[in-house]
């Protein structure tokens, strides 16, 4: 890097906090004639679907600038989910008497635990990782899930 910039952790982790949040492969930043990219370590034996990835010549909006959606691919890429962090058993409650944990509707916060995850006989609370409101749920209770198998549709707020 030149001398006279370099990134600080914060940046690093804003990056960071990008490529989760979009689900994307790789960010590439370029200051002064100084370019850096981060990209994100793939796993040999899995396929994660992406969505809601805007092109990279096109970078990011501004935090919470959202302008008018005139055609539905727009309104689509709005749209983030939330994946499986491993493979298991999905529960969208914490008991099959109990309420699940999130409906069609319910608003998240990135530390809201959306549904549990049996692995290996060992039940993980999954939290949200973006803040919104849940638009689809897309698999059955009890249903096995693969490592990043969208399982929740969320719109940002």
């Amino acid at each position: 890097m030149r001398k006279g910039w370099a990134l600080d952790n914060k940046e690093i982790e804003k990056l960071a906090a990008l490529i989760k949040a979009y689900e994307l492969e790789e960010v590439e930043l370029e200051r002064d004639g100084t370019r850096v990219r981060l990209c994100r370590r793939k796993s040999q034996d899995s396929v994660t679907p992406i969505y809601g990835v805007m092109p990279p010549t096109m970078g990011f909006p501004p935090q919470g600038a959202v302008g008018p959606i005139s055609h539905p691919q727009e309104l689509e890429a709005q749209i983030l989910t939330i994946g499986s962090p491993m493979v298991g058993t999905f529960y969208r409650a914490p008991a099959p008497d109990r309420p699940a944990f999130v409906e069609i509707g319910s608003t998240i916060q990135t530390n809201t635990v959306v549904c549990i995850i049996e692995a290996m006989k060992v039940l993980n609370e999954i939290p949200a990782e973006v803040a919104g409101t849940v638009v689809d749920v897309l698999v059955k209770d009890g249903q096995a899930v693969e490592y990043g198998q969208s399982l929740f549709k969320v719109r940002p707020n």
